[in-house]
């Protein structure tokens, strides 16, 4: 507590002492990396790459307390694993991870905008270590004790990535390179491209948690001692190591010019909160119809992303029936996952000239395509076990590739910087709350079901993506990138 107090508490002062200007943080040699700024840029990168090993944790955790000497339940004669899960754990475990994140997103985005993003993100990364440890070292008793200490912790570890959601994007977007010598153009490829780059590193994170388990496995083929009570443990502790070296790094890394500008700049107005600030403008309509579109697609693209990866163990099952093992089950995890590395690289480098409009409607109908092949082949041929995996690591390149990227990214682009961490946090929330609708909806549905609602799901996605998302990825409201230069527009847009 007296740490989290030191932050809130930290005079303006020693941040605004430490804060150089953009050109100032890349010219400036820090030790120990080669190149300028590289620092601010690996808070964005290890920070989403905590994210996503802290969501996916729980889910392969999960299994390994469910199994018995390398063998899933369902497949052993024995009937239960070392630690079976309470029937009322199986809808809540993963889905409080999730409220948490909405809760943390709604929370640190608007604490970014009112305290500063570098304060913010050092509590919410505080957040992350606490529930991580916790989740590995406070389970102990009965099923259902250490279901409810698990379950209590991942809401802290969902706070705590929650947050993480907003500040990195917007401290990616705003610590771009900038020595004055770009074109419109290129400040807008290069400030996408940053961010693109610190959201790639979720992908990664997906695949982690179950590359721990495979070494566990294997420590534990080589001694018996090193039971499922140890492997789950260290599963879940591991994710407080990536949030302390991101929390190392934050403090760190100086606050944002930009930000400290934009409130310098405020500071002989009415003191007013970043909702009160947005409603004041005469673009707030324009800020509206743009935030209903991020928060709507995001949403609806997390029903389908997280009903796919939170539920791919059990997914695999499906398709390879209930003869896989825990070894079996994390194999086809990592390779169905790591489909989604040159999906999600494809999308990065479409934005260096494309728009997050087109990447997103695109990607939206590929999703669509995938998911309807996978329901097709699933009903014509249900034993083409084969086919049916193939088609399944094709739907993991198409939901990296276009939404994720662009939901991502937009958000932390077109919102001024007044509104930018607190707009970003609310659409992310509506995301989590689509991956909450997708973690308790698909539970009870037959598998076919499941896939034709993805596939409407993504041309709904589709559909709202074309009423709301703006065609630019402009600063709404201010005189930006092209519009700063009249260097001409991108993507067929013209200038104004």
């Amino acid at each position: 507590l007296q740490f989290l107090y030191f932050i809130v508490k930290m005079p303006r002062s020693v941040a605004s002492s430490r804060s150089l200007s953009r050109s100032g943080i890349d010219d400036e040699s820090i030790p120990g990396f080669t190149k300028p700024g590289t620092k601010s840029s690996l808070v964005g990168k290890i920070g989403n790459l905590s994210v996503q090993y802290n969501l996916g944790a729980a889910s392969i955790a999960v299994v390994v307390m469910n199994s018995r000497d390398d063998t899933v339940i369902g497949s052993s004669s024995s009937g239960s694993g070392d630690f079976p899960e309470p029937d009322w754990a199986q809808y809540s475990l993963l889905g409080m991870v999730f409220f948490g994140a909405v809760v943390g997103m709604l929370t640190m985005g608007y604490l970014g905008d009112v305290l500063g993003r570098r304060k913010a993100m050092m509590i919410t990364l505080g957040l992350v270590v606490f529930g991580a440890l916790g989740s590995g070292l406070l389970p102990w008793g009965n099923e259902d004790a250490m279901y409810g200490v698990i379950t209590a912790c991942r809401f802290l570890v969902g706070m705590g990535v929650g947050g993480i959601y907003p500040l990195s994007a917007v401290q990616s977007a705003e610590n771009a390179d900038d020595d004055g010598d770009e074109t419109a153009s290129q400040l807008r490829e290069q400030t996408a491209s940053r961010i693109g780059w610190a959201f790639f590193w979720q992908v990664p994170g997906q695949v982690l948690p179950y590359i721990v388990c495979l070494i566990l496995l294997f420590i534990h083929y080589e001694d018996d001692g090193f039971d499922t009570s140890a492997q789950f443990r260290i599963i879940f502790v591991l994710g407080a190591i990536p949030a302390s070296i991101v929390m190392l790094l934050s403090y760190q890394v100086p606050e944002s010019q930009e930000y400290l500008e934009a409130q310098e700049q405020g500071e002989d107005e009415e003191k007013q909160n970043p909702w009160q600030w947005a409603m004041a403008q005469e673009d707030w309509p324009a800020m509206r119809k743009a935030l209903t579109g991020t928060a709507l697609t995001w949403f609806l693209y997390d029903i389908s992303f997280y009903g796919t990866v939170i539920f791919t163990p059990q997914i695999l099952k499906h398709i390879f029936g209930s003869s896989n093992t825990l070894a079996d089950t994390c194999w086809q995890s990592i390779l169905t996952i790591s489909f989604g590395v040159p999906g999600c690289i494809c999308g990065i480098l479409y934005l260096k000239k494309g728009t997050c409009y087109k990447l997103n409607l695109y990607g939206f109908y590929l999703m669509a395509v995938s998911y309807a092949a996978l329901a097709i082949v699933h009903a014509i041929a249900p034993d083409q076990h084969i086919l049916m995996f193939i088609f399944f690591l094709f739907i993991n390149f198409a939901i990296n590739n276009g939404p994720s990227v662009a939901t991502f990214v937009l958000p932390a682009m077109c919102f001024p910087t007044e509104v930018r961490s607190t707009f970003h946090g609310v659409s992310a929330a509506s995301a989590k709350l689509g991956a909450l609708a997708g973690t308790f909806m698909y539970k009870p549905l037959p598998f076919d079901a499941i896939l034709w609602i993805q596939v409407g799901l993504s041309m709904l996605g589709a559909l709202v993506t074309f009423l709301t998302i703006p065609r630019t990825d402009d600063v709404i409201g201010r005189a930006t990138y092209d519009k700063i230069l009249n260097d001409g527009a991108y993507e067929g847009e013209e200038s104004s």
